[in-house]
This record gives structure tokens, C-alpha cells and sequence, in this order.
């Protein structure tokens, strides 16, 4: 699947397209929509740069498998 961003919005963002994929897997992680592992892969990043990302955006790591909802305070 390809996306299209008009460049003038990733101009003005100062992105690239790294950047994109790091904030799509980030999201998608964090909705639990994928696991650690494939957020990795779509980032195209290693596990501890991912994580490192994660921590800058004041997230956790998830350690449930995507598509479970926690039950308990996480």
C-alpha cells in the first residue's frame, strides 16, 4: 500500500518520509492495533531505537498481543 502527503504539508511539518512511518507504526502500536514487532518492521527500525521513540512520546511498551484489551490498570 502507498500513501500520497502533498509536499507542501511535509514542507511546513519538516518530515520525511521516515518520519511518517515512524508516526503511523507509533500510533498503530499504541492502539494496539499491531504488536512491537511489526511497529518495528513498518518503521523500519530497530527495537531500541522504537522503544527510545516510544519513551519520547511518553508511551509505554505494550506487553499484551494486539487486538487484547487490558483488563487491569497498565
Amino acid at each position: 500500500m502507498k500513501y500520497n502527503i502533498p509536499d507542501d504539508i511535509m514542507l511546513r511539518a519538516q518530515a520525511n518520509s521516515a518520519d511518517v512511518n515512524m508516526a503511523i507504526a507509533v500510533e498503530f502500536y499504541a492502539d494496539n492495533r499491531i504488536d512491537h514487532a511489526d511497529a518495528c518492521r513498518l518503521a523500519n527500525t530497530t527495537p531500541e531505537r522504537f522503544n527510545r521513540e516510544l519513551l519520547h512520546r511518553g508511551l509505554g511498551i505494550q506487553i499484551y498481543k494486539p487486538g487484547l484489551k487490558c483488563r487491569t490498570a497498565c
